[in-house]
């Protein structure tokens, strides 16, 4: 019987809360993905700064499924930007709009992920772009 209970008792926590986050600081950082998923991220001030297209669109040539996540507070401007290119690709994209995302400067704006670990070293913009340059 105390079996049976802790199940009501947890699935009504999960009715009222919604179910628990596994990382849930990492995941609020990467809106809503886990770090080792992420091929690509951008920040709010370089995605301000720079059209990235051009990289993104290197990188999804590369046949990974990838999906790109997309914060809600990007202006709707640099937002159709990408929601274009991923349509163009037919790549998968959400746009996040939860409180629990960060919204600042360097805060994760744009991030381009797979649904598997890729457990890439180095995942920011400039760094990735500068490679992309050298090919």
């Amino acid at each position: 019987m105390a079996s049976r209970q802790t199940d009501i008792d947890a699935r009504v926590q999960n009715a009222v809360f919604g179910l628990p986050l596994l990382k849930p600081d990492e995941q609020h950082q990467c809106l809503g993905t886990f770090y080792e998923r992420i091929e690509l991220k951008i920040t709010f001030s370089e995605a301000l700064r720079y059209d990235w297209t051009d990289v993104l669109e290197q990188l999804i040539k590369k046949n990974i499924k990838y999906q790109m996540l997309l914060h809600g507070q990007l202006d709707m401007d640099i937002l159709g930007r990408y929601v274009r290119l991923a349509n163009r690709y037919e790549l998968l994209f959400a746009i996040k709009n939860s409180q629990y995302y960060r919204h600042t400067k360097d805060s994760a704006a744009i991030i381009l992920c797979a649904d598997h670990a890729l457990n890439r070293e180095q995942i920011w913009i400039m760094l990735i772009s500068i490679w992309c340059q050298q090919r």
